[in-house]
């Protein structure tokens, strides 16, 4: 079922991860796309290289907005959601997927900056984004909000403890919030990944279109795996799914 109409905003969809896959994917099935990036990384290439992912979305026929935001931020949110409903009049859809870094180290070691900036990476954006954008998804009575959280293996070598806390965050967020919505019209679900393989920019691009050779043949969890499942829950098939938490686990 195509998204022919709706716009999404993406979170962290201009690296070479699941964000991007996700941004190729709903191109693909005609949504338009507002690309956030600039959470974690700044300089040239990375402005590059999101100029590289909304020409890519542009030439699978889908409108793009590149919008350079910190997810932390309260006016930079703000300022990104007018720029969107300006360009596109309204927002359908809202993946949360930009997050902090994972760092592996004993709790009692992480600096009380660094925790902050993680637990706000991971969650406040989120809120901001639910805050700004929930009003007109309620008024239209149409909505699709997705989180990308994580599937905690209690078996990894290392956990990065602020990361892996804010990720639980978002699924608290996914039953808490999502279920009241849904009389609403609005659908709110997580997905949670476990260790995701990223993906080369050609390859996702072709997995977006549905040359789907050289993904079948995957031996583990990659990016497209998170796609595919984002763009379920954003069609008419996955209207009655809300509140849900959907495990991917590691392979």
């Amino acid at each position: 079922m195509n998204l022919k109409g709706k716009v999404a905003l993406i979170t962290g969809s201009t690296s070479s991860g699941m964000g991007r896959s996700t941004a190729f994917t709903l191109a693909a099935r005609g949504a338009d796309i507002v690309l956030n990036y600039g959470t974690n990384r700044t300089g040239p290439d990375v402005d590059r290289e999101a100029e590289r992912v909304k020409q890519a979305v542009e030439e699978l026929g889908a409108k793009a907005l590149l919008a350079k935001a910190d997810t932390k931020s309260d006016t930079e949110i703000l300022a990104m959601v007018k720029a969107a409903q300006e360009r596109f009049g309204h927002i359908d859809i809202l993946v949360n997927n930009a997050g902090g870094p994972w760092i592996v180290r004993d709790y009692i070691e992480i600096p009380t900056k660094d925790w902050d900036e993680n637990i706000a990476s991971e969650i406040t954006g989120d809120f901001l984004l639910m805050k700004y954008l929930v009003p007109g998804m309620r008024e239209r009575k149409w909505g699709r909000i997705i989180h990308i959280g994580m599937f905690h293996d209690p078996y990894l070598p290392g956990v990065g403890y602020d990361y892996c806390l804010g990720k639980a965050a978002r699924t608290w967020m996914t039953t808490s919030f999502g279920l009241p919505e849904f009389d609403k019209g609005i659908t709110m679900n997580c997905i949670e990944p476990g260790l995701t393989r990223h993906m080369e920019f050609e390859e996702a691009l072709r997995a977006a279109q549905g040359d789907y050779a050289d993904w079948l043949t995957r031996d583990r969890v990659d990016a497209h795996d998170v796609a595919e499942m984002v763009a379920f829950l954003c069609t008419e098939a996955g209207r009655f799914i809300s509140g849900s938490v959907i495990r991917i686990p590691t392979r």
